[in-house]
C-alpha cells in the first residue's frame, strides 16, 4: 500500500513537471502579485495596470512567450519607465527564471535603486520574498549587488564598471536611464577606454537564442540622445487616443495645449483636438487613455521602441 502511495506521489510530481508552463504576460503577473510600498511610490497598494494602459504593450512585450527581443521606451520623468523594469524583474524571478542584469548609470545610483526600489518590491511581494530570502536581515542570496532565485539570479550593476559588464552570460538585461551612461568606459589615462556600454552588456547575451533586452531612459539633448537613436531606429511606436468629441486617433503633442492665464497665473488649462478642433478637458483623459492604442510608424523595423510624454500622465 505504501508502494503504491510513493508511486502515485511520483507519477502526480512527474506530470506537474511534464504541464506546459502557464501562459502569462508581465502586466497580469503585475496585477496579480505587484504591491507598491510608501518607500518607492506616491501610490500604495496593488499594482493596477488600468491606471496606466500605456503601460500594458511594452511590458507584455518582455513576457516569456513574446517573441520581441528587444524593447526601447523613451518616456518624460516619472512616466512609469522604472516600474516596467522592477514588473519584469518580478516577473522573471517568479515565472520565467534565468540570470537576469539590471544597470544603472553609475554603482551609486546601483545602490540607490536596490535600496529604494527593488528591495521595497522583493518585500513586499510574498511570491518574490520567499524567493529571494528578502525579508532575511543577512542571507548570501540576497545582497546589495546579487539576488539569487531558484533558477537564476538578478545582477545589479552600474555602466561606469567595466568589470562587471563583462561576466557571465545573461539571459535578460535592463539598461536604466541609458542617457546618463558614461559613454567610455574604464577611461584610461591616456584617453582610451573599453568602449559602448551598450555593447558590452549586449555581448553578454549572445550564448542565449531567446535573450530579451529593455532600455529606457528620459532624453535628454536632441540629435545627442542615445534613447533617441535607439527610438528612431525601432519600429518608433507612439499612444493614440480618441477624441472624446469626432473620436478620431491622434498622439497627444504639446502645441494642442492651451491654456488662459490671470494675473501672470494659469487659471485654465485644455487640449485641442488637431482634428476637429474642440476643446478636450482633463477629465477625459481617463476614458481616452484606456482606449488608447500604440500604433508604429515603422511596422518593419527590427524591435519595438516606444515614446510617451508627460501629457500622458494619469489625473492626480
Amino acid at each position: 500500500m505504501a508502494l503504491a502511495d510513493g508511486r502515485a506521489v511520483l507519477l502526480e510530481s512527474f506530470a506537474r513537471a511534464c504541464r506546459p508552463r502557464r501562459r502569462l504576460t508581465v502586466s497580469q503577473w503585475a496585477d496579480a502579485h505587484r504591491v507598491l510600498t510608501g518607500k518607492s511610490s506616491q501610490e500604495v497598494g496593488r499594482w493596477r495596470t488600468s491606471r496606466t494602459p500605456y503601460a500594458r504593450e511594452p511590458m507584455d512585450a518582455l513576457s516569456v512567450h513574446s517573441p520581441v527581443q528587444k524593447v526601447v521606451v523613451m518616456a518624460a520623468i516619472q512616466m512609469l519607465k522604472t516600474e516596467i523594469g522592477l514588473n519584469w524583474t518580478g516577473y522573471i524571478i517568479d515565472h520565467a527564471p534565468a540570470p537576469l542584469l539590471s544597470v544603472q548609470p553609475t554603482l551609486e545610483m546601483r545602490d540607490r535603486y536596490v535600496l529604494q526600489r527593488v528591495n521595497p518590491m522583493l518585500e513586499a511581494c510574498d511570491c518574490l520574498a520567499d524567493k529571494v530570502n528578502a525579508r532575511a536581515q543577512r542571507s548570501a542570496s540576497n545582497s546589495r549587488d546579487v539576488k539569487d532565485f531558484p533558477g537564476g539570479m538578478a545582477v545589479f550593476s552600474g555602466a561606469n564598471s567595466p568589470s562587471s559588464l563583462r561576466s557571465m552570460p545573461i539571459k535578460y538585461v535592463i539598461v536604466d536611464e541609458v542617457d546618463s551612461f558614461p559613454w567610455d568606459v574604464g577611461k584610461k589615462a591616456d584617453g582610451g577606454g573599453e568602449g559602448d556600454p551598450l555593447g558590452l552588456i549586449e555581448a553578454r547575451q549572445s550564448n542565449f537564442s531567446r535573450s530579451k533586452i529593455l532600455i529606457i531612459s528620459s532624453p535628454t539633448m536632441k540629435d545627442a540622445s542615445v534613447i533617441e537613436d535607439q527610438f528612431l531606429a525601432g519600429d518608433q511606436r507612439r499612444y493614440h487616443v480618441p477624441c472624446p468629441h469626432c473620436g478620431e486617433l491622434q498622439h497627444l503633442k504639446w502645441k494642442q495645449l492651451h491654456w488662459m492665464l490671470v494675473d501672470g497665473i494659469v487659471k485654465e488649462v485644455w487640449y485641442v483636438c488637431e482634428h476637429c478642433g474642440c476643446e478636450i478637458e482633463e477629465h477625459c483623459k481617463p476614458q481616452m487613455l484606456a482606449d488608447g492604442r500604440w500604433i508604429a510608424e515603422r511596422k518593419h523595423a527590427r524591435h519595438r521602441s516606444y515614446h510617451i510624454n508627460a501629457l500622458y500622465s494619469p489625473i492626480g
